[in-house]
């Protein structure tokens, strides 16, 4: 498979019509974080974790417990795929995305996507994304942890803090430079240090690599 370089952005989603395919914990994850965005979200498939169903008892969502069908595209701005266990379904569902301009993630299949969703870090208001081109999913998934650990509850008490912070100063100063320079002076002391520690077996192909560099 060709690596791609893609275009990171962040969509609003906010009313917007999303699909799901699939019930399981991907999907259930997925439809999290479109939740999280205020988009409509429908979620179809035959089975889906409690966390779905409850999400549909509550209203959040709407869930059709069947299997996909052509119209569940119609009108849709974004679909998510994670039916891997399907290669003509993904073909399909890709096609038709394609064919009507509609975004479509297929889950660890990115020959059948037009995007790709990212790992997310998480923490209040923040959201770091994480992304290798497809080179290491696995790679975007242990930052990810990682990171989580270093952008912990503390750290989301300090971005509210700089919420308010914005909010008073919006109603105190007119919008332009001296504003902009209070708001960057909010931040302006903030380091983050960290060390990365490398597998063993990654270490010692590479000093393997280098004494055969020196060698030849």
């Amino acid at each position: 498979m060709r690596m791609k370089h893609y275009f990171q952005a962040s969509l609003d989603l906010e009313d917007r019509p999303c699909l799901v395919i699939g019930g399981g914990a991907e999907a259930e994850e997925k439809t999290g974080r479109l939740i999280e965005t205020g988009a409509r979200v429908t979620v179809v498939s035959p089975d889906a974790t409690p966390q779905l169903r409850a999400w549909a008892d509550a209203g959040a969502i709407v869930h059709h417990p069947r299997r996909y069908e052509p119209a569940d595209l119609d009108g849709v701005y974004l679909a998510v795929n994670t039916v891997k266990s399907d290669a003509a379904l993904s073909r399909q569902l890709y096609e038709r995305c394609e064919a009507q301009r509609t975004l479509i993630s297929a889950y660890d299949q990115p020959e059948d996507s037009n995007f790709v969703m990212v790992a997310l870090v998480r923490c209040g208001r923040l959201r770091v994304a994480l992304a290798t081109g497809g080179t290491s999913p696995a790679l975007a998934s242990t930052l990810r942890v990682e990171l989580e650990r270093v952008f912990d509850d503390a750290f989301a008490t300090f971005v509210e803090h700089l919420a308010r912070e914005r909010l008073r100063l919006e109603a105190l100063m007119p919008k332009g430079p001296e504003r902009s320079e209070v708001l960057r002076s909010l931040v302006r002391d903030l380091r983050v240090r960290a060390a990365i520690e490398y597998p063993p077996s990654y270490v010692a192909d590479e000093n393997q690599r280098a004494e055969r560099a020196v060698a030849g």
